[in-house]
């Protein structure tokens, strides 16, 4: 299937823009390419900023909830999706995550909190995979103060944000008083590797491109032996077995795509139960870009679907 019309000409539309490629840029200069949250076509009815402690620092986090109400049998406790922003660990905000945030909040009927964890080069790994957990952590501890349901509690991101989460929930097996019951996975970064089928059929000419990968990476790793360590490259994980029932989506013009299909397979194989939808016509990134992409939304949808099914049946 060939991309998308409207993918087509977002990417002749960038291919005009005087721009480096990432690998060119510096992680400073890069963070000022990243484009603005669209508006949200669900606005939230409350958004609260909170500080999240991680050792001896703290990070932001953004509590997003919906205008609708909490289920009759839960009400004084809502359904909640931890979110964790894409940017190849370099770039992404709360901003530019907010309208998306706000959209996932209303279609899925829970509260979303979205978390900015700290990122490379200043803060290599493993610190935000780290963060990432801490607050995941400490936002289950914090359960009956921020008015969520301990059991309905979902883990998710975008790309290397996808790749924290199933970080997060790797992790979390090992931890009593963490019970996640759902992954959202959005083209998540699944193995510190560019050798794959799709890295090689879309290095180039789709926005995301194989060299740009692994400029990210080496932003990321302190050193190539830490890209072989499973709370980096999941999918490296032998045993996956214990994880949450989880929903992966996925582009089909994405280097990223073929890892992500074998991290599916290899969940699968674990006794994992896993809904793959792919969007074939798509690119890396689209997900965030419902102000481009009309199917970005469909997606956003999609997913509020899922999490609404699987917080209404626990």
């Amino acid at each position: 299937m060939p991309v998308h019309p409207q993918v087509a000409r977002y990417l002749d539309e960038i291919a005009q823009i005087d721009l480096p490629p990432f690998e060119e840029m510096t992680p400073e200069f890069v963070r000022s390419t990243l484009t603005p949250s669209p508006e949200p076509h669900l606005p939230a009815a409350q958004i609260e900023n909170i500080f999240i402690p991680v050792g001896d620092s703290q990070i932001e986090a953004r509590i997003y909830t919906p205008a609708n109400t909490p289920d009759a049998t839960h009400p004084d406790k809502w359904p909640a999706l931890i979110y964790f922003h894409g940017g190849g660990w370099v770039m992404g905000t709360l901003d530019a995550y907010d309208g998306l945030c706000q959209d996932l909040a209303g279609n899925a009927g829970c509260k979303v909190i979205s978390v900015d964890y700290r990122m490379a080069p200043e803060y290599p790994y493993p610190i935000p995979c780290q963060d990432a957990f801490t607050a995941t952590h400490w936002i289950t501890d914090q359960a009956d103060a921020l008015h969520l349901d301990r059991s309905r509690i979902a883990i998710g991101g975008d790309s290397a944000g996808g790749n924290l989460a199933t970080a997060v929930a790797l992790k979390a097996r090992e931890v009593e008083n963490i019970s996640l019951n759902y992954q959202l996975l959005v083209y998540p970064v699944t193995n510190y590797s560019f050798d794959t089928e799709s890295y090689h059929k879309y290095a180039t000419n789709y926005f995301l491109t194989r060299k740009a990968m692994q400029w990210f990476w080496d932003q990321y790793l302190p050193d190539e032996s830490s890209g072989r360590e499973i709370y980096a490259s999941p999918l490296r994980c032998k045993e996956l077995a214990g994880l949450p029932e989880a929903l992966v989506i996925t582009a089909g013009y994405d280097p990223l795509y073929t890892e992500v299909v074998q991290y599916v397979e290899q969940m699968q194989a674990s006794g994992v139960a896993v809904t793959h939808i792919n969007f074939e016509d798509m690119i890396h990134g689209f997900f965030r870009r419902s102000d481009v992409f009309d199917r970005a939304y469909e997606a956003v949808q999609l997913a509020g679907h899922h999490l609404k099914q699987v917080f209404t049946r626990n």
